[in-house]
């Protein structure tokens, strides 16, 4: 009987466990499955975020700056110039906007909304209003010639308030560089950069000059930093060796020019489709130090040369804006026919801005009446034929061939 009974117990309690288990499976089942799909939802966004990622630097890729050569270590390719370009140009732009609020620093307070226009027609000008840079600036200094002697009694860097200079740079070949703000700023950011001030250099471009401008330059992630450079007889207002850093957030008509080569695949002269004539000599993101030096060499060179033939010149520095190309740097040359001795405050002027397609105006009337054909008019009226006989001496200095002919004076 007992054994009966135990049997019936036993069955009994076989039949609850297999429904209570049935029961748990299933709701387990159904646990499992809501689990699932929070799962699904919540593995879904990261990857959707890094396929987003992901295609968003393919996209990109062909915008990223190239990786420079490097005939150096990392460790001593930090310590150089280029490393180190953008903490300066970012301690620069704080430093000048405080000295800036300074009353008195200044010639006059830069407005940070100017009136502007871009020119209308085919190669987009762009002028802006600047009268206070025409009535206040410092009187320009008449310099005789292109070999011009330094005059220590005239104004010099070396005699700019201690507060003016935003600060010195050694990074180049022992070169002490100092960045001096522009007291009659055509931008925000107008620096003087001053190479071996203490030497009163006259202002007539050196190697180490060139190299610290283009190295700066190179360096940079911000393409709207510029750099120009004016002759004696075009425009120079200083006999003191020295660039202009200016800051344009815009393209500019240099920018977007058709360039044709002309010598080594990597200087260029504007198209002859274009209405201004002028060298570029293109410094890629991937040069290196030795392809970099032969560049700034070959520019040397041809410096010295329009030096000797007395004729006046421009540079303009831009880092490449095209589609593609960013990280490169553009060197372009202006030559010149014609010397001109002093600024006419009251004129269109045309320097190494100008040249460039960037036309400060210094009243209203000039801003509205501006044309593009005018602007093309001077521009060609100032260079004439001068870039022709530019043209084929560089040729001639990147090709090595004989130079000899080129020591003789010039007659334009």
């Amino acid at each position: 009987m007992y054994a009966r009974t135990f049997r019936k117990l036993t069955q009994y309690y076989c039949d609850a466990w297999k429904l209570l288990s049935a029961r748990f499976k299933q709701a387990t089942a159904t646990e499992l499955v809501q689990r699932r799909n929070s799962w699904k939802s919540l593995v879904t966004l990261p990857v959707f975020v890094v396929a987003r990622s992901v295609a968003w630097k393919v996209a990109m890729a062909s915008e990223e700056k190239p990786k420079k050569k490097r005939t150096q270590s990392k460790e001593k390719y930090v310590t150089t110039l280029e490393a180190k370009a953008p903490h300066y140009l970012n301690s620069l732009k704080v430093r000048w906007e405080q000295l800036h609020e300074i009353p008195g620093l200044f010639a006059y307070q830069l407005e940070k909304t100017r009136q502007s226009r871009v020119l209308p027609g085919k190669y987009q000008f762009y002028t802006e209003l600047n009268p206070d840079r025409t009535l206040k600036r410092r009187i320009p200094q008449t310099i005789e010639n292109l070999n011009p002697t330094f005059k220590p009694k005239q104004f010099n860097f070396n005699k700019v308030d201690a507060l003016e200079v935003m600060m010195t740079i050694d990074d180049v070949d022992n070169t002490d560089v100092q960045m001096i703000i522009n007291r009659s700023p055509l931008t925000r950011f107008h620096t003087v950069v001053c190479p071996d001030v203490k030497n009163n250099l006259v202002q007539r471009i050196t190697a180490h000059s060139l190299k610290f401008c283009i190295s700066f330059m190179r360096g940079l992630d911000d393409s709207d930093i510029r750099m120009g450079y004016n002759s004696p007889g075009a425009l120079a207002s200083v006999n003191h060796l020295h660039f202009h850093l200016l800051y344009l957030p815009r393209d500019l008509y240099i920018n977007n020019v058709e360039l044709q080569e002309l010598a080594g695949g990597y200087v260029y002269r504007l198209s002859q489709s274009m209405p201004t004539e002028a060298i570029c000599v293109v410094f890629e993101a991937n040069d290196d130090e030795a392809e970099v030096q032969e560049k700034v060499n070959n520019l040397q060179k041809l410096a010295n040369w329009m030096c000797g033939q007395n004729i006046p010149h421009n540079l303009f520095i831009t880092q490449d804006r095209r589609p593609g190309k960013r990280g490169s740097v553009q060197v372009f040359v202006f030559a010149r026919s014609h010397y001109c001795v002093n600024k006419d405050l009251a004129d269109f002027n045309v320097g190494f801005c100008e040249l460039a397609g960037y036309i400060p105006v210094g009243n209203s009337e000039k801003l509205d009446n501006l044309t593009e054909p005018l602007v093309i008019k001077r521009i060609r009226e100032v260079t004439g034929t001068a870039p022709q006989a530019l043209y084929t001496r560089m040729k001639q200095i990147v090709d090595g061939e004989d130079q000899s002919i080129w020591d003789q004076p010039l007659t334009l």
